[in-house]
């Protein structure tokens, strides 16, 4: 009796070894996986240790970010950001996604940092961080050549397209609360700035609010500048939004280390010449900030 009571507590305790070892497998894959989900747990960016940034980009519109037909990402906002990490310890990662996608992975943490020429707001100052200015982002009026449109407030009582979220929307939107008896009609739409601009030409629009320098790109390669021409606004035009292009970052203590890394190196490539470069090769012309513009911020 005693050897067969022995041989009971050997096999259960080589069971009880067994399960714990099944339960201690399962906890690790289950801890994986989490892991996998969630890459900030692994490789938690930060200037000392360094890890995985993942940039949040709409992809559109050129000469911003866009992708070239081989589906490369592209453009002076992703050309630059690539300058500011290149020989850091940082793995910089670039997704292309909806626009409205790049605020919600801001907030869900799964992006770090939203590259899209995003212009500065009250709203977006709430929840989210912004770097030093990377480029002057005056807006502009686009409408017909024979058009005497040429200040903002003429603008009431139009017609008028625009995407959902982005900022020029947004901007229209502000105008309407503020204006009820006379708002512009924004019809939302999906469509691209090229054909938004030829609504323009067609009457189904009286006008198309829009960055001048992505208006005066657009309109020349399209050949639509026969026809349009971009009345571009005083940067005190619209008290809502910045006449400056930014980077942007979760409102978080690693949102605010990535940002201050950010800020450092686009201060190095102000000086030796890098903006500069870029401002040529996209926009062929200088839209550096002013001295105090970028120092303030």
């Amino acid at each position: 009796m005693k050897k067969n009571s022995t041989k009971r507590i050997i096999i259960i305790a080589s069971l009880s070894a067994i399960t714990l070892s099944i339960f201690a497998g399962c906890q690790k894959k289950t801890d994986d996986t989490a892991a996998s989900a969630n890459p900030s747990q692994t490789a938690e960016a930060s200037p000392e240790s360094g890890g995985t940034v993942l940039v949040g980009t709409g992809a559109y519109p050129n000469p911003y970010t866009y992708q070239d037909d081989d589906g490369t990402i592209k453009g002076i906002d992703i050309d630059l950001l690539r300058a500011v990490f290149e020989g850091s310890s940082y793995d910089l990662e670039i997704e292309a996604t909806e626009f409205a996608s790049v605020l919600a992975g801001l907030d869900t943490d799964r992006y770090q940092i939203g590259a899209n020429s995003f212009s500065k707001t009250a709203e977006r100052e709430e929840k989210y961080l912004f770097s030093k200015p990377i480029y002057r982002n005056p807006l502009g009026v686009v409408v017909p050549i024979d058009s005497d449109i040429d200040s903002f407030d003429d603008l009431a009582g139009k017609v008028t397209s625009g995407e959902p979220s982005i900022s020029y929307s947004v901007i229209i939107e502000n105008y309407n609360k503020e204006n009820p008896d006379n708002p512009i009609t924004i019809n939302y739409t999906e469509k691209d700035l090229v054909l938004q601009f030829q609504d323009v030409i067609d009457g189904v629009s009286d006008f198309k609010l829009e960055s001048a320098i992505t208006a005066s790109i657009i309109l020349k390669s399209s050949g639509l500048d026969k026809q349009l021409k971009v009345v571009e606004l005083p940067a005190d035009a619209v008290k809502s939004r910045s006449a400056y292009s930014y980077y942007i970052f979760p409102k978080t203590d690693e949102g605010e280390a990535l940002r201050d890394f950010v800020n450092g190196r686009l201060a190095e490539l102000r000086t030796d010449g890098t903006l500069q470069e870029l401002y040529q090769t996209y926009f062929g012309g200088d839209y550096l900030p002013s001295d105090d513009e970028f120092n303030s911020k």
